[in-house]
């Protein structure tokens, strides 16, 4: 597992989350009570800094994480 240069926010690492429980966007601003756009902005940030190309590659690196 490669080390992040510009480690996830806690904000970030919050959605992070949300995104590898399998959550919709609208779902995870509901719960953040923030706009959709705000909870897109934070996922783009995350797939820059993993360098993966979408949720499911995220919710991979999330997992193995998690089994780390």
């Amino acid at each position: 597992m490669q080390k992040l240069t510009d480690p996830l926010t806690p904000k970030e690492t919050i959605i992070l989350g949300l995104l590898s429980n399998g959550l919709m966007y609208k779902e995870m601003a509901a719960m953040q009570k923030v706009n959709i756009n705000t909870i897109k902005k934070h996922c783009k940030s995350i797939y820059k800094k993993l360098k993966v190309r979408n949720r499911t590659e995220a919710a991979n690196y999330f997992d193995s994480l998690k089994a780390a």
